[in-house]
This record gives structure tokens, sequence and C-alpha cells, in this order.
């Protein structure tokens, strides 16, 4: 019997992820200290390796990269989600 994922075109497939592992986002700002504390708040206990990635040609923006071990899909989704909700996050990749 063959898996319902070899079936599926592979962009609707979901990745197959071994935890724990490390996982990189992408977190884009308007203040970059705003945007350190943000990432510290939501990877508590996770020690992140937070760095600058890039700064918008006029200023304005700011992109930090941050890589963190997750334990699981869970935890990698609530660190996600708490990034997203932070008011001084625009968006995160």
């Amino acid at each position: 019997m063959s898996n319902e994922n070899d079936t599926q075109p592979f962009c609707h497939r979901k990745p197959d992820i071994e935890y724990p592992c490390e996982w990189e986002y992408r977190v884009i700002g308007t203040d970059q200290q705003a945007l350190i504390a943000a990432i510290e708040q939501a990877c508590a206990s996770k020690n992140p390796d937070i760095n600058l990635s890039n700064v918008s040609s006029k200023g304005k923006y700011v992109s930090m990269n941050v890589t963190v071990t997750v334990e699981n899909e869970a935890i990698r989704n609530d660190i996600f989600n708490q990034l997203q909700q932070n008011e001084a996050v625009k968006m995160v990749i």
C-alpha cells in the first residue's frame, strides 16, 4: 500500500523534519532592539543565535536571522506564532 504523501504533488506535501533540529527564522521589523527583545521573548529558554541579516536601502526596515534548536513541530510553530503576534515584528519567514 502506498503512502498518501507519495501520490501528492511535491509542493503539497508536508516536509519531513527530524526533531530535534536547528530551525532558522527571518524576522523583519523597523526597530532592531525591539526585534531582538521580541525574539528573546519568543525563544525564552532556547538560547537563540540572533544575527543582523539586512537593512533596507533607506534604513526603514531591518531583518534578523534567528537560529534555534526546536524539539518538535509544536514548539517550532509556537515560536513562529509568538513572533508573528509581536507588534515589533512586521513579518516572519
